[in-house]
């Protein structure tokens, strides 16, 4: 293997167990995925965020949006905003998310506050899908059939997601399908999923004494502490099981998932209210009956009120996986005082976490489990609509303390830029990496490549005008996955006045430019304006140079078949686009 370079691993154990769901005499499998790295290279990089913000949630909470902001350019987020009225639709929504899409530059959008929401399925009336993800049928006093939340539908470019069917077989008005309602018809994710949709919306919560406002703030306040690794969790994961006598597993993702990340023997059985009382754990998985508002074995939405969860949580059980409701179980679980940053519904199908383990983000998780189709084990309702993220999608598990006290100061002529600033009170850390954008919120591009050491670093070639410049601590982590440079979240501060090469600069040159198709197997084609040559480079996560070249066509055809699946990012000039490789 080579150091720096990511593996992943699938491991299956066959059994002597028959296969329950199998007519034809097969064996049980059981299966269970690693990626595994030696130092993996860290990200100074992860992409475009869109943070969408409803109007109520922007009018009160000014300050902190603006260390919402902060805090994911300093984990090297390019960071924009949009507010959305509480008159807008789902379709105006789509349509914010296309024209910063059509820019070349969404691979994120952060949901805050109550974002219109997404509905799409048949369920019960689609002769492939007669019973809903969470079974409760047509014949059910409760029946759960017709159309689920459907955020993934913000993150699909290009799918087709059609409204031509109807279905009146749900209890709950919000399920039952109309032709033209805005409804999609969809019990599959048409097209791939390219960008990672996080939700955080405490609409109508009325077990909770807070209002909106004050949960939102909560989560907030909550997310910024774990970020700067104020607070820390039990590296540990819960998993309490009250469908054992179920033979679907629903549990194993999260068994081989936690273990991946904290190692064998640290993915206890327990009691989650109980354990998570007396300790701060990490990771939790529950599963039980359920309703909208409760999960038998755990317990009731209010018990959120006065209890917590683990800090990322996967829960599965009836109903409540469908979170548009008041007091929805789910959202109640990242409600809470302490804990509750993230909440899934893992089960139908399980969750795809192990990548948490090597430093990705929870909308990597998300992505990978939305478009997951046999690939990884996942039990029933693979690549469906219903799959949803709750919480902030930059989220990773792993967090370590940042430098403090950031401070520049020019030289007699402004012509170079001193940067100083405090030792963090992380131990055993590498050293640090400095960078510089040109404005506030992204953009940062690192100026070393050798970490650096001290608590001060020189650049020598400023752009003219203001300078916005940051510093993020770098330290080996180790998980029972392998070892990768983690990076803190960044402390900055701006410069004005500088006098350097601004209009020059490479890193804002403009360059339009278009690749397709976003997901592919093996070419890829780039349209650029004109026929004069430019350099490209394509990057895998993990910031590591996969391509550089030099194209000079209008049209380009680049072979992507030996690249590895995952995401990569495309740069020509100042602009980088995004595609999947199958």
């Amino acid at each position: 293997v080579e150091k720096g370079k990511v593996y992943e691993y699938s491991i299956e154990k066959v059994t002597t167990l028959a296969e329950p769901f199998s007519s034809s005499g097969a064996r049980l499998s059981g299966y269970g995925y690693v990626s595994a790295a030696i130092m993996k290279a860290p990200v100074h990089t992860r992409g475009y965020m869109l943070v969408l913000i409803a109007t109520n949630v922007n009018d009160s909470l000014g300050n902190e949006i603006d260390q919402l902001k902060q805090d994911l350019a300093g984990d090297g987020w390019d960071v924009d905003t949009e507010i959305i009225n509480e008159s807008a639709s789902v379709a105006d929504v789509k349509s914010v998310i296309d024209a910063a899409n059509s820019k070349g530059k969404c691979d994120a959008v952060y949901l805050l506050g109550h974002i219109p929401v997404p509905y799409s399925g048949t369920y019960c009336k689609d002769p492939q899908y007669r019973y809903p993800p969470d079974g409760h049928g047509e014949t059910d006093a409760n029946s759960h059939c017709g159309a689920w939340v459907a955020d993934v539908y913000y993150g699909v470019i290009g799918g087709s997601w059609t409204d031509t069917d109807s279905t009146s077989l749900a209890k709950r008005e919000e399920n039952k399908n109309a032709i033209g309602d805005g409804k999609f018809d969809n019990n599959r994710i048409p097209g791939t999923a390219t960008i990672a949709v996080g939700r955080v919306d405490f609409n109508s919560m009325p077990a909770f004494s807070e209002t909106e406002i004050q949960l939102t703030k909560r989560y907030l306040n909550k997310a910024h502490q774990f970020k700067t690794s104020s607070f820390t969790g039990l590296r540990k994961g819960i998993i309490e099981n009250n469908f054992a006598a179920f033979q679907e597993g629903f549990s194993s993702a999260a068994v081989r998932d936690f273990t991946a990340h904290f190692g064998n023997g640290n993915a206890i059985t327990a009691d989650m209210f109980t354990s998570s009382a007396a300790n701060d754990y990490l990771f939790g998985y529950t599963c039980g009956a359920g309703s909208y508002t409760s999960c038998n074995g755990l317990g009731r939405t209010t018990d959120f009120t006065t209890k917590n969860g683990t800090m990322f949580n996967q829960i599965f059980g009836s109903f409540f996986g469908d979170y548009d409701i008041n007091n929805n179980f789910m959202r109640a679980s990242i409600a809470t005082v302490k804990h509750g940053l993230v909440c899934v519904w893992s089960g139908r199908p399980k969750w795809v976490t192990h990548t948490l383990a090597i430093g990705e983000t929870y909308g990597d998780c998300a992505l990978r489990t939305q478009n997951n189709w046999q690939q990884y084990d996942a039990n029933f309702y693979q690549n469906s609509p219903h799959i949803a993220l709750l919480g902030d999608p930059s989220l990773r598990t792993e967090s370590i303390l940042p430098a403090q006290n950031i401070s520049l100061a020019a030289n007699s002529d402004s012509s170079t830029a001193t940067i100083n600033w405090t030792a963090t009170n992380e131990s055993d850390i590498e050293g640090y990496y400095v960078y510089r954008s040109h404005k506030p919120y992204g953009g940062y591009q690192v100026l070393n490549t050798t970490l650096v050491s001290g608590l001060t670093f020189t650049d020598n070639a400023p752009w003219d005008g203001t300078n916005h410049y940051m510093v993020r601590t770098a330290k080996k982590t180790i998980t029972s996955s392998g070892s990768y440079i983690n990076l803190s979240i960044g402390v900055s501060a701006e410069i004005n006045g500088m006098k350097g090469d601004y209009a020059s600069s490479t890193s804002l040159a403009k360059s339009n430019f278009k690749i397709y198709p976003t997901a592919a197997e093996s070419f890829l084609t780039l349209e650029k304006e004109d026929s004069q040559p430019q350099q490209l480079v394509i990057k895998n996560t993990q910031g590591q140079t996969i391509t550089s070249k030099t194209v000079r066509n209008a049209v380009n055809q680049l072979d992507v078949s030996r690249f590895a699946s995952g995401s990569y990012f495309v740069t020509l000039g100042n602009r980088t686009l995004k595609f999947i490789k199958l």
